[in-house]
């Protein structure tokens, strides 16, 4: 009997353990999944989660944005622009990443390798609005210029019902003045037509 009731009040244990990290109690060690954490609060504020930052990525300061760029004018979206990152304390919005090709005349994706486009970039003004020091996330909601992920397609119009924009998407056309930061070494990714690193 004795070796039978040792059997049942292991079984009993493992069952409790099983259960406590099921319902997610933390031990010492165990950290739980936060599940709230991967829902997209923002289409803005999670971009980053979707388009994250790159051991390439050179910080930068937005304000430093003084030196000349260009007006380019996107016709419809998306523009071509595979990753934006933010400057210091989340605010300004630099290109990081240009699809390397237009596959035909009018590609909404090729807009920004035909207009000469580049990495290191900085977003000074959207429709003659100056966002050069504004948060990223707001930037990102102006721009509304992302390549739809259909993993993300559900989380993220849950939480635009439930949380909405820092900032509602300008009409097209859209205008869009790029500065650059003098003396700045972008060492991002240069993208081939394939959308893969192209050597430089």
């Amino acid at each position: 009997m004795a070796p039978r009731r040792r059997v049942l009040s292991a079984l009993a244990a493992g069952a409790s353990v099983a259960y406590a990290v099921c319902s997610g109690i933390g031990f010492a060690g165990f950290h739980a999944r936060d599940s709230g954490s991967l829902i997209v609060s923002r289409v803005g504020v999670d971009y980053q989660q979707r388009q994250g930052p790159r051991d390439a990525d050179v910080p930068y300061t937005s304000s430093a944005a003084t030196g000349p760029g260009a007006e380019v004018v996107f016709k419809k979206r998306p523009f071509g622009i595979l990753r934006y990152t933010p400057g210091a304390g989340g605010k300004g919005a630099m290109v990081q990443e240009v699809i390397g090709k237009s596959r035909y005349p009018g590609d909404p994706q090729g807009q920004g390798f035909s207009a000469g486009v580049k990495g290191g970039w900085v977003v000074k003004s959207i429709n003659g609005q100056d966002v050069l020091n504004a948060d990223f996330e707001a930037i990102m909601d102006m721009l509304d210029d992302e390549v739809a992920d259909p993993r993300f397609s559900k989380s993220v119009a849950l939480a635009l019902e439930q949380k909405g924009r820092k900032a509602q998407p300008v009409d097209a056309p859209v205008t869009v003045n790029f500065a650059t930061i003098p003396g700045y070494v972008y060492k991002g990714e240069v993208l081939g037509p394939d959308w893969e690193p192209a050597h430089r």
